[in-house]
């Protein structure tokens, strides 16, 4: 099957969403597929796989266009949709995102939270769970965790909600020991800075953190990173890769270095992306 991965929006997303976009693509390849990827471009001789369909609803033109040009899609939605916005975002183009799934072959989503407001709006029957999951080809071999570190912890991600409170205490208390890869330095920094940190963060955001984002959490443990997180909410079961607990427990776990990393990386490592894909490619 010709399966043709479209991520929508400019350079500086795509580069953010190369752990879902190569995810997909080494995990499509690996059933057999011959799969591509594009940014802002659809192949019209393959079923398009679109990341990013929030930007792409806000353009008319662009809707016309896939209307009229019979592009076959499928929508992978990964952003928050509450049944009236994407993450909370005011002035949503809900009609033209609401036609935008009516007119796709399937929607698949890796958060459960999702389901039932996609569901609302094109009926269950075309709205899937498909899990995020582990890709031999997600791990640098170029990566050599034996070497002597610079940093405590890192963490890579948007500075937004409760987060800068987090990150503002963490380094109040362990000082330049706590690397943060905000969306101010460029991303591509992030696998020097994995390959010298002891600890990985998964950090929630506060009230509208409905999930929890599991594409950090597989990069960082499939390159061996050991991830302690806070959140309170996960139906998905990606914290099961981590090791959760309240903040101030997280500060604490900091110093002392949880044990038994190994059989988190395993479990992990279990949980096959392509796998997950293959009931719908």
């Amino acid at each position: 099957m010709k399966i043709h991965i479209c991520n929508i929006g400019p350079p500086d997303i795509f580069d953010r969403k190369s752990d879902i976009i190569f995810g997909l693509l080494h995990a499509l390849e690996s059933l057999g597929h011959n799969a591509s990827v594009g940014s802002n471009i659809f192949d019209p001789s393959s079923i398009n796989i679109v990341i990013g369909s929030d930007l792409i609803c806000g353009g008319d033109n662009v809707m016309n266009f896939l209307k009229k040009a019979s592009i076959e899609y499928v929508v992978y939605e990964v952003e928050n949709f509450n049944g009236q916005t994407i993450n909370y975002r005011k002035d949503f183009p809900l009609g033209n995102y609401k036609q935008f799934l009516e007119n796709a072959k399937f929607i698949l989503t890796p958060y459960k939270y999702n389901l039932p407001k996609l569901s609302e709006v094109v009926g269950g029957e075309k709205v899937h769970y498909c899990k995020w999951g582990f890709h031999e080809k997600m791990i640098n071999t170029q990566f050599c965790r034996n070497q002597n570190t610079e940093f405590e912890a890192l963490f890579f991600g948007l500075v937004k909600g409760t987060r800068l409170r987090k990150l503002q205490k963490l380094q109040s208390v362990f000082g330049k020991s706590i690397k943060v890869i905000n969306e101010k330095i460029p991303f591509s920094s992030r696998e020097y800075f994995i390959s010298r940190s002891n600890l990985g963060l998964s950090l929630s955001y506060g009230a509208t953190d409905d999930f929890v984002n599991p594409f950090r959490i597989y990069h960082m443990v499939a390159n061996g990173l050991p991830v302690l997180s806070d959140h309170e909410i996960d139906h998905d079961n990606y914290l099961d890769i981590c090791f959760n607990s309240n903040f101030d427990t997280l500060l604490e776990n900091i110093k002392v270095h949880p044990a038994n990393f190994s059989e988190l990386r395993n479990r992990c490592e279990s949980n096959k992306l392509a796998s997950n894909l293959k009931p719908y490619f």
